[in-house]
């Protein structure tokens, strides 16, 4: 058990099709919105970074580093967990998810990935 790789950062953010335009004119490879769990997302790779925005969420801003491990349930077993574990499934594959609190009180995302993106 262990954690293999950063997923994405998530962020919230009020105008989705603002933060797109601005990413995209960063340079980055941005998603077209999608509806998602009462809102919507985007995801954006600008470079080694990865972002999934997100309309609906807890707070505005940061939100939360998804970081990939290779054993969902073992991870889970050192943690007091948040919410999950749930299945989602989108153009990044279908993923088993939940969520942690760490440090500072800061919330983490662990995910296992189930189904690869389709190409």
């Amino acid at each position: 058990m262990a954690v293999t790789g950063l997923a994405n950062l998530a962020v919230k953010v009020a105008d989705l099709e603002a933060a797109c335009a601005w990413y995209q004119a960063a340079g980055a490879e941005v998603s077209e919105p999608v509806a998602w769990e009462n809102g919507r997302r985007a995801d954006v790779q600008l470079g080694t970074l990865a972002l999934t925005l997100f309309t609906r969420a807890i707070q505005e801003g940061f939100l939360h580093p998804a970081l990939f491990v290779d054993d969902l349930d073992a991870e889970l077993a050192r943690h007091e967990v948040l919410w999950g574990p749930r299945i989602v499934s989108g153009v990044f594959g279908t993923r088993r998810i939940a969520f942690v609190e760490a440090p500072g009180g800061i919330r983490l995302e662990f995910m296992e990935q189930l189904v690869p993106p389709s190409v």
